[in-house]
C-alpha cells in the first residue's frame, strides 16, 4: 500500500532532468507519483523516462479522450501537488489565473486542504523580475509552499540564484509538508551521545557513543510523523528532519535536561539511547593535594603523579517511569555489551527489565561495531522472549514503529 499520492507536475526547463531523480526517490520510498507535464517540458525529459520511473502513463493533454475529468479527478486522488521545475512563465499564469493547459487548469481545481509546492527554476533576471516576485508573492498568499531556490552556475552561463533546489532537499519539504498536514502518531523523546565528565576544563572522560543510531532512528519516526525530541550531548550525531532539540554536555546536565523533560511533557515513548557514564570525578590527587574537578581550570601537564577518584553516578534508566508525567509511557532501553550470547541472549537484558521496567530493550555488542563507528546488528525484545533482530538502525527504527503503533492500538482499546 502506497505510503502517500503525489502529484508531481514538470513545466518547460533544463532542470526538468533533475525531477526524474525525484520522482524515483519518491517511488524508492513507497510513494505514488502521477506526472503531469507540459508541451514545453516535453522537449527537456521524454514520456518514457517519466512512465518507466513512477509506472505511470504520463498526462498532458487537457482534452484527452476519455480523461477530460482529470483535472478533478487527479485533485481528489493526490495528498500533495508539486510544480518541479516551475518555470516562470507557469508562475505568472498560475498567478493570473490562467488555464490554458492540463497544468493550469489543476491549479484552479485545486483542494486547498492539501499542500501545493512550487519549486522555480529560472535565469537569475526572470527570477527577480518584478513581475515574477509579485507572482511568487501572489502565490504565497494563496497558500502555495514557495521553496527557494539555489545559487550557482546556470545553463545560460549566468551564475546566481534561480537554480532548481536540489532534488534531496525538495524531497524533505515534501515530506515536511506531508507530516504537518496530518496529526502525530506519537510524541516521543530520544536520547543521544555520550556524557563527558570533566576532569578540568580541557580533559574528560567519556565513551565510544557517537549518536548515530539514534540519530538514524529519530530520522526514521519524523518520517512516520512523530513529534520527536532529540536529547543530544555536544558532539552527538543529529537527525536531518523536523525534531525539538534540547543538548546536554556531562552527567549532570543531562539528568537535569531529561527528568524536567518528562516530568513537564506527557511522551508516548522514551528511547533511552544515550551512553551514560557509570562513574563521574570524585576527587583529583596531584602530589600530596586533592581537589574537586574544574572546567574553568586546567591541571598542569608536567605534574609526576595524578589520581582521579570515581564515584558512581545514579541509574537515570531507573527512574524515568518513576518521574514520567505519563504513567502509561512505553520506554525503551538499550544494553551494550561485549559480545551477544548466542545461546540465551535473553540472559543479558533480563535484569535491565526488572530494574528499569522498560517495555523493550535493545541489545548490541562491540563486536558488531564498524571501523567508522557504526553499529550494526540490533537485538530487540519484550518481556518475555527476543522479537526481532535488525541488521541496520533505520530496520531497528522500523520495528519500533510497528511496536509502538501496536502499544497506541492496546492503550487505546483499554
Amino acid at each position: 500500500m502506497s505510503k502517500y499520492k503525489i502529484l508531481f507536475k514538470i513545466t518547460g526547463s533544463i532542470a526538468a532532468y533533475k525531477a526524474a531523480y525525484l520522482i524515483s526517490k519518491l517511488v524508492q520510498n513507497n510513494f505514488e507519483v502521477q506526472t503531469v507535464v507540459s508541451e514545453s517540458a516535453l522537449h527537456f525529459i521524454g514520456k518514457a523516462t517519466l512512465e518507466g520511473l513512477s509506472g505511470k502513463a504520463v498526462l498532458s493533454d487537457t482534452y484527452e479522450n476519455g480523461k477530460m475529468m482529470n483535472h478533478i479527478n487527479l485533485v481528489k486522488w493526490a495528498d500533495l501537488v508539486i510544480l518541479c521545475p516551475a518555470s516562470a512563465n507557469t508562475i505568472n499564469k498560475l498567478a493570473n489565473g490562467i488555464a490554458d493547459n492540463l497544468i493550469t487548469s489543476l491549479f484552479l481545481a485545486h483542494d486547498w486542504n492539501k499542500p501545493y509546492l512550487i519549486a522555480p527554476a529560472m535565469n537569475s533576471n526572470m527570477y527577480h523580475h518584478p513581475i515574477t516576485k509579485k507572482s511568487l508573492g501572489v502565490l504565497e498568499n494563496l497558500g502555495v509552499k514557495i521553496l527557494p531556490t539555489d545559487s550557482g552556475y546556470l545553463a545560460c552561463g549566468d551564475v546566481g540564484e534561480g537554480k532548481l533546489l536540489e532534488p534531496d532537499k525538495i524531497y524533505n519539504f515534501i515530506l515536511k509538508s506531508l507530516l504537518n498536514n496530518e496529526s502525530p502518531k506519537g510524541k516521543i523523546l530520544i536520547t543521544a551521545g555520550a556524557t563527558k565528565e570533566y576532569i578540568d576544563g580541557v580533559r574528560y572522560i567519556s565513551n565510544i557513543s557517537t549518536g548515530k543510531t539514534a540519530s538514524a532512528i529519530a530520522k526514521i519516526l519524523c518520517e512516520h510523523n512523530y513529534d520527536v525530541s532529540f536529547l543530544h550531548s555536544i558532539d552527538s550525531a543529529v537527525p536531518d528532519c523536523n525534531f525539538t532539540e534540547y543538548i546536554y554536555d556531562d552527567f549532570e546536565s543531562l539528568k537535569k535536561q531529561l527528568y524536567s523533560l518528562i516530568e513537564n511533557n506527557k511522551y508516548d515513548f522514551i528511547i533511552h539511547s544515550a551512553a551514560v557514564s557509570d562513574y563521574t570525578i570524585d576527587k583529583i590527587e596531584t602530589e600530596g593535594s586533592s581537589s574537586i574537578a574544574d572546567k574553568n581550570a586546567k591541571i598542569n601537564s608536567e605534574l609526576n603523579s595524578l589520581t582521579l577518584k570515581l564515584k558512581p553516578t545514579e541509574k537515570l534508566l531507573n527512574q524515568i517511569k518513576k518521574k514520567s508525567l505519563n504513567k502509561k509511557i512505553g520506554l525503551v532501553a538499550f544494553k551494550f555489551v561485549e559480545q551477544i550470547d548466542s545461546q540465551n541472549p535473553f540472559i543479558q537484558v533480563e535484569k535491565l527489565f526488572y530494574s528499569s521496567q522498560a517495555d523493550l530493550v535493545v541489545l548490541n555488542s562491540l563486536t558488531d561495531r564498524k571501523t567508522d563507528n557504526t553499529q550494526r546488528n540490533f537485538y530487540l525484545f519484550d518481556k518475555d522472549k527476543m522479537i526481532a533482530k535488525n541488521e541496520s538502525s533505520e530496520k531497528l527504527a522500523l520495528t519500533l514503529n510497528e511496536c509502538f503503533q501496536e502499544r497506541i492500538k492496546n492503550v487505546t482499546v483499554s
